[in-house]
């Protein structure tokens, strides 16, 4: 148990930004990166002057030549970057699962990034890059998910080779120089110097309620490395915190006595068992040195369930799961305005984005959309969807009008299971305002017309869950069209923070 271990970390975004990153400029000022899986554009870009107040200053990946994939699933697409300063440019490393692992650079991280150099023979994610003093470049990534020539799979832990950076050439055999300490999982790892000291620091057991960061030293790149007594750094596991699943740590200023340290969590309510499901958030703090060791053993973190303003609780950036190849969203620029293309699809991602939304950052929230015309709907349905994954989502959707009635209803689909939550008849004539509520237990459905307001009943954000729906994200909060017919959403809007959910 680490009860008596608990100190407040700080969110540094919320919203689904898992597997943080960090580097330290020049100037002293720093740089995070976040996976975005399925999602594009991706790999979202913070920084911060002081390594706690941080804002989005784009995307890394925000070009179809940046994303290429034949096929793709929930979850799947960009896996855990790293990112690095090295002789006056960036280097962003991380796996495209679909495609392989590749680094993207640029010397300035305002201004854009390359398109991918890919990394030959380097299998395994979570891919992480070392420039040594002397010139070396090293690469460090967890076990190959596929056998060998001989059929032979890498056993679980951390290997190294080193690389040419500007080839993605990989220039030595593969060496295991870590199994970690429980065997499960060891994952995220990223090496550091330190007054000619070696670190290494990786993630284990698993990015659910057994994760946790752990850390051992070395003389040398390839060890062997000593664990640190102190072992777990940091973790929640066998907690009832708030703040769950912590691990997935870097760091920057490494070097100096006092250490900046980013790592990811997931915010739990207070049922029983506890939920979630906003996702992966990531949270910084700083630690201070004893021995050659960071002063952290057994440590635990927690926070407050909502948000308070300061973590980017009102961040809108727009995103859709995979690309839309077919271009069937445009938007003005501030996004209230928003028109669709309706596609005769689900919500797979098998021809492209079914959807376009906006990261849920606190369980209080609200998003509303207003139909002007539902007429325009030929066939199908449209609406606002609250998508976990293809398999785990709710709409409020809008049908096409039939006999000058538009009927709108409220539904959950809980992997095949179709349940509706209610319903409501409007003329077909005016505009339709489609509203989500958000709480600390799930949402509420409400249609507004010109004249009153209509709730249609609740629905319980379990299903939505990390322990229902699985996967590696959080919740998209959206508009959709599944048919025929072109629908414009007007009134686009997405609030977050204390209140939202009783106005």
């Amino acid at each position: 148990m680490t009860l008596f271990n608990v100190t407040e970390a700080k969110r540094i975004a919320s919203g689904f930004h898992p597997d943080p990153t960090i580097c330290e400029t020049p100037q002293g000022t720093y740089y995070m990166v976040n996976s975005s899986f399925e999602f594009f554009p991706g790999l979202p870009v913070f920084e911060s002057a002081d390594g706690e107040h941080w804002r989005r200053i784009g995307n890394a990946m925000d070009r179809e030549s940046q994303f290429p994939y034949e096929s793709m699933g929930n979850s799947q697409g960009i896996y855990a970057p790293t990112l690095r300063y090295h002789d006056g440019r960036y280097y962003l490393i991380v796996t495209n699962v679909n495609k392989g692992n590749m680094i993207l650079t640029t010397d300035d991280p305002h201004n854009g990034w390359s398109d991918p150099i890919w990394v030959e023979g380097w299998p395994g994610i979570d891919p992480s890059l070392f420039f040594d003093d002397d010139g070396s470049v090293y690469i460090c990534g967890n076990e190959g998910s596929e056998p060998d020539d001989d059929g032979e799979r890498e056993p679980a832990g951390i290997y190294l080779s080193r690389i040419d950076v500007a080839t993605g050439t990989v220039l030595t055999k593969r060496q295991r120089i870590c199994g970690g300490i429980t065997g499960s999982n060891p994952e995220g790892p990223h090496m550091y110097k330190r007054g000619g000291t070696y670190y290494l620091m990786w993630a284990e057991g698993g990015t659910e309620s057994g994760h946790m960061e752990n850390i051992a030293r070395s003389s040398s790149p390839t060890g062997p490395y000593e664990m640190y007594p102190g072992n777990p750094l940091i973790t929640n596991r066998s907690t009832h915190l708030t703040l769950q699943a912590i691990g997935h740590c870097d760091c920057a200023h490494f070097d100096a006595d006092r250490t900046l340290m980013v790592f990811h969590g997931t915010r739990n309510n207070d049922e029983y068992p506890a939920q979630g499901w906003l996702g992966r958030e990531p949270y910084g703090v700083w630690f201070t040195w004893k021995d050659g060791w960071p002063d952290l053993a057994d440590q635990s973190y927690d926070c407050p369930l909502d948000g308070c303003g300061e973590a980017l609780e009102h961040e809108i950036a727009w995103i859709t799961p995979s690309i839309d190849k077919a271009h069937r969203f445009t938007m003005n620029d501030a996004g209230s305005h928003i028109t669709v293309t309706a596609a005769r699809q689900d919500f797979g991602l098998e021809v492209g984005a079914p959807m376009i939304g906006t990261r849920q950052t606190d369980f209080r929230c609200a998003f509303t959309a207003t139909i002007a015309d539902p007429t325009q709907l030929v066939s199908g349905t449209a609406g606002i969807a609250i998508y976990a994954n293809a398999n785990h989502y709710m709409t409020i959707a809008v049908h096409a009008a039939e006999a000058d009635t538009v009927a709108i209803d409220a539904t959950v689909h809980n992997a095949g299971l179709i349940s509706r939550v209610g319903g409501v008849h409007v003329p077909a004539g005016g505009p339709v305002r489609l509203i989500v509520r958000g709480d600390d237990y799930g949402y509420t459905f409400a249609v507004g017309t010109a004249s009153d307001e209509t709730t249609l009943g609740n629905a319980p954000g379990k299903v939505l869950s990390f322990t229902n729906a699985g996967g590696f994200t959080g919740i998209l909060l959206g508009v959709y069209a599944h048919g025929d017919g072109v629908v414009d959403f007007n009134e686009v809007h997405y609030q977050a923070g204390s209140g939202v959910a009783d106005e």
